[in-house]
């Protein structure tokens, strides 16, 4: 089978570097991918919102599958272009990227249809908005309707930073809108599933307390949580993950491709806090680094809709970690080679993950002593700042 998979992320530089073990692939390419990519696939010089030209790319090159994995084309419908001209495809269409791009969408989705979210009101008026939080109090959370992460949300502990949000959201245009949340507490996990749009396959959870703790001196994460137990899992399918597949659905809204969440476990039990609609980093490099057997097949299932023949994934007993390193993106490529090389030569399990011209990387590693697998991360990465650091 000749695979493209469209992205740029080390998210996809470990997706691919899990595909090139499948039998079912014969040829993998990616557009536009990464130097890491480039290792084990054939990079294509495509943007990632240029649908013509991937449209006529897979023409020219017989592509038999598409893995979809860039939110600005997902949101410029790109599945459902290629799924129009017969090109199958893994991902969801615009219906379904909608949970992830609109935050009052997602919202108001959850309150239809019962699946456990924090408490929220939408607003399209400033003077509104702090009404409200003048009635409920502090802390609180302010995100923008058309947010894609978590970079444009506000935790708001004073009435000053409130402020501060509901301006900076509510400044432009008319159809500007916010949505103001209850402040949950607990422990924030991720879990992901796939889905064909009539059944979901769970895969496994991770959390973003890397080193223990909620540090946020370097971003990372560690998979599986130590806090979900598979009682939990179970409790996540039948009471998020299910219903959301169901009544997206039901309000012909058909959801495939893979559906995460991020989720705080508080004393009521799990909600939501986010959808997301494609993999994440570093998530999916440690999801990569646990998953046993092929994934491909999944992926192909997930457009057949096929995957009530699956059994559940297998997956490593030990715990897998990463951490990001964030550059400018104006690196020598042979010199971000070097400082990886020298990570991955001095450990033998660490693996790091390229994003495109190397804004992150993704440095990875699995064990079975927590602790241990924290520390060795920790020396990675100071082995690769130091190159980096270098003349």
């Amino acid at each position: 089978m000749r695979v493209l998979v469209i992205g740029d992320g080390a998210r996809e530089h470990a997706l691919c570097w899990k595909l090139v073990e499948s039998p079912l692939v014969d040829e993998l390419y990616c557009a536009p991918g990464s130097t890491g990519v480039a290792l084990l696939a054939e990079c294509v010089p495509i943007a990632m919102g240029a649908l013509q030209t991937i449209l006529a790319y897979c023409e020219d090159n017989d592509i038999e599958f598409v893995v979809v994995d860039a939110l600005v084309a997902m949101e410029n419908g790109l599945v459902d272009m290629l799924n129009r001209n017969g090109y199958p495809s893994f991902g969801p269409d615009m219906g379904a990227v909608k949970l992830e791009t609109s935050k009052v969408f997602a919202k108001e989705f959850c309150k239809r249809h019962a699946i456990p979210t924090a408490r929220f009101e939408r607003f399209k008026d400033a003077e509104a908005a702090r009404r409200y939080l003048a009635e409920t109090g502090f802390p609180a959370v302010i995100k923008s309707d058309a947010v894609i992460d978590g970079r444009k949300v506000a935790i708001c502990r004073t009435k000053e930073e409130a402020e501060a949000a509901i301006k900076a959201r509510l400044g432009g245009a008319e159809d500007e809108e916010i949505v103001v949340e209850e402040y949950l507490t607990g422990t924030e996990i991720g879990f992901s599933v796939i889905t064909d749009g009539l059944v979901v396959l769970p895969l496994t959870s991770t959390t973003p307390r890397w080193d223990g703790e909620d540090s946020t001196e370097i971003q990372g994460c560690l998979s599986p949580a130590p806090e979900v137990t598979p009682e939990i899992e179970a409790e996540l399918v039948e009471k998020i993950f299910l219903p959301t597949v169901e009544q997206m659905k039901a309000e012909r809204r058909m959801c495939k491709g893979l559906v995460s969440a991020s989720i705080m476990l508080t004393a009521e039990g799990p909600k939501l806090l986010d959808y997301k609609m494609r993999f994440s980093d570093p998530e999916w490099q440690v999801i990569m680094l646990r998953m046993k057997g092929d994934v491909m097949p999944a992926l192909v299932s997930s457009y057949d809709e096929m995957l009530y023949r699956f059994n559940p994934f297998r997956w490593n007993d030990e715990v897998a970690a990463a951490l990001v390193i964030k550059t400018d993106g104006e690196r020598d490529p042979e010199h971000v080679l070097a400082a990886i090389d020298s990570a991955e030569l001095a450990d033998s399990d660490i693996v790091v993950f390229q994003s495109y011209k190397d804004r992150e990387l993704g440095v990875t590693a699995g064990g079975k002593d927590v602790d241990d697998v924290r520390k060795r991360l920790r020396e990675a990465v100071e082995r690769i700042n130091h190159v980096l650091a270098m003349e």
